[in-house]
């Protein structure tokens, strides 16, 4: 048992189908408490920096729901990322508050050299009206989801279909 909600669980599988998508882990952070001096904090270090700094922090009531994606380093691995850059765009220009960026940490550390090992992305969704329950953000979840699964089936990015 993967202890994510089912929304969640379904949208990491349907990530996964994508030929080039190594892996796909999320978390859910409630951003009414985040102003921008928060954001230098290293425990802060995986928010979307610049949306929030646009906005002065987060919004009351508003919840980010961040994907972080493995990729293969191959060709399917950049189709996988060319896929999802479209994708994202799309639902944002449909209304959604989405985008995908990369994220990598510092090339060296006191424990040596890590260029070339911590690329990966995130795709972020920020839902608001969030109040008492999840569950509004997870129909969200549950709609892209339907979409990213349909896109996946109509333009053949699945795995096995490479």
């Amino acid at each position: 048992m993967s202890g994510y909600p089912p929304e969640i669980e379904q949208f990491h599988q349907t990530l996964c189908k994508l030929a080039g998508v190594e892996s796909a882990i999320s978390g859910v952070d409630d951003l009414s408490s985040v102003d921008a001096e928060l954001l230098a904090a290293t425990e802060y270090a995986h928010l979307p920096h610049a949306a929030l700094l646009r906005t002065g922090g987060g919004l009351d009531n508003e919840v980010l729901i961040q994907f972080e994606l493995v990729l293969q380093p191959s060709q399917e691995g950049w189709h996988a990322l060319e896929f999802l850059g479209w994708f994202v765009r799309d639902c944002a220009r449909g209304g959604r508050k989405i985008q995908l960026r990369p994220f990598a940490l510092p090339p060296v550390t006191p424990y040596g050299g890590q260029l070339g090992h911590t690329l990966k992305f995130h795709l972020d969704l920020f839902v608001d009206g969030i109040e008492d329950s999840l569950a509004p953000a997870l129909q969200v979840v549950s709609e892209i989801n339907r979409s990213l699964e349909l896109a996946i089936s109509l333009y053949k990015m699945n795995q096995a279909q490479q």
